[in-house]
C-alpha cells in the first residue's frame, strides 16, 4: 500500500504529456526511487485502473480529459487516497463544462500541480495546496533519424540562410476554433521572409493534409517530417524554434531548444521564460529581427535556470509516503 501509482500514457502517440510521463518513469527508476508503480491508460482496462488505485496509497494522475480528471479525483477522495494531479495545459482552456470539471478535480485533489504562474493563481482559489512544478524533464536518450530523413533535413538546411522549426503533436483546434499550434500563420510569415525555410515536425501526420488543403500544396520552403521521431533532430539543424500556440502549459520543446542553444520565439498566450522572444500577433513579427533578439536573450540568460523536477516530485511523494 505504501507506494505511488503513476497513471498516464507513454508514446506512441508522441505528445507533451506522454513524453513527460515516459521520462518521469525512467528518471524515477534511474534515481533509485522504487516506491512506485506505473499504470498505462492506453493498455489497462478502465475497471482495472480503479482496482489499482485501491491498492496504492498515493496516486499521481496525468490525464488531459477534464471529466476523467474529475472522476478520478472523486474516486480517490471516496477511497481516502492522496491524489497528486498534474494539469499539463493552461488553466481555463476548456469550455464552461470542461473548466468546471477542472475546478472540481482541483478542489478534490490533495495536490494540484500546474505549469505557469497564471494557472497557479487560479488553482490556489480551489486548493491552497497547489504547486507550481514544471513538466520538463531532461532526457539523455536520443534517437537519431533514419538515413533518408536525415539526408532530407541536411539538404533543406543547406538551401536556406535561416531555418525555423515548429511542431504539433496533432492537428488540434482551441475552444474558439483556432489552430492551437498556429502553424498556418507561421507558414504565411515564412513565405514573406527571404532566404528562410520552415521545418514542421508532424508526428501524427495529421497536420500535413490540412496544410495541403489550406495552401493548395506544401510550399517549397516548408519541409514536413512525419511519423514518430525525436524532435531534437530537427532542433539540431534549426536557427530558431517558433511556438505560436493560442494556449499552453509548459512546452517541453521550448526547454529542449534552450538546451541546444536554439533561439525561441513564443506567443504571449501564457507567461514565457526570460530566454524567449515573446510576441503578440505573429503577423506583425519580423522573423529575422526576432531571431537575432532571441539569440541575444539566450546569451544573456542566467545559466542556473533549470530545476530538478524529479527531485521536486519525489519530495512531494515522500510527504505522503513517509510522514
Amino acid at each position: 500500500m505504501k507506494k505511488v501509482l503513476i497513471i498516464g500514457k507513454i508514446p506512441p502517440p508522441l505528445g507533451g504529456v506522454t513524453v513527460h510521463v515516459s521520462r518521469l518513469v525512467t528518471a524515477l527508476r534511474e534515481s533509485g526511487f522504487e516506491n512506485f508503480s506505473f499504470c498505462n491508460l492506453q493498455t489497462e482496462p478502465f475497471w482495472s485502473v480503479f482496482g489499482k488505485i485501491v491498492m496504492h496509497s498515493v496516486i499521481h494522475l496525468h490525464a488531459s480529459n477534464p471529466f476523467a480528471q474529475a472522476v478520478f479525483a472523486l474516486f480517490c477522495r471516496m477511497c481516502g487516497k492522496k491524489l497528486i494531479l498534474t494539469y499539463h495545459g493552461n488553466w481555463g482552456r476548456y469550455s464552461f463544462s470542461g473548466n468546471f470539471a477542472v475546478n472540481i478535480s482541483a478542489f478534490l485533489a490533495s495536490i494540484p500541480i500546474v505549469q505557469n504562474p497564471e494557472s497557479f493563481l487560479c488553482a490556489r482559489k480551489f486548493n491552497n495546496h497547489a504547486r507550481l512544478i514544471s513538466t520538463f524533464i531532461f532526457s539523455k536518450d536520443f534517437v537519431p533519424l533514419d538515413a533518408q530523413t536525415n539526408a532530407k533535413l541536411n539538404d533543406f538546411r543547406e538551401r536556406y540562410d535561416h531555418v525555423f522549426c515548429t511542431n504539433a503533436w496533432k492537428l488540434v483546434f482551441d475552444k474558439l476554433g483556432n489552430e492551437l499550434y498556429g502553424i498556418s500563420d507561421i507558414i504565411r510569415q515564412i513565405q514573406k521572409t527571404d532566404s528562410a525555410g520552415l521545418i514542421i515536425s508532424d508526428p501524427s501526420a495529421s497536420y500535413s493534409p490540412f496544410i495541403e488543403r489550406t495552401f493548395d500544396s506544401i510550399p517549397d520552403n516548408v519541409l514536413i517530417i512525419r511519423g514518430h521521431h525525436d524532435f531534437r533532430n530537427v532542433l539540431h539543424v534549426a536557427d530558431a524554434f517558433i511556438r505560436n500556440t493560442s494556449t499552453d502549459g509548459v512546452s517541453l520543446s521550448i526547454f529542449e531548444a534552450r538546451e541546444l542553444g536554439v533561439a525561441i520565439l513564443a506567443s504571449d498566450a501564457v507567461s514565457r521564460p526570460e530566454f524567449c522572444y515573446v510576441f503578440g500577433e505573429l503577423a506583425n513579427v519580423d522573423l529575422i529581427a526576432a531571431l537575432a533578439e532571441g539569440k541575444k536573450r539566450l546569451e544573456n540568460e542566467i545559466k542556473c535556470w533549470q530545476t530538478d523536477v524529479v527531485k521536486q516530485l519525489v519530495a512531494v511523494y515522500s510527504e505522503y509516503l513517509f510522514n
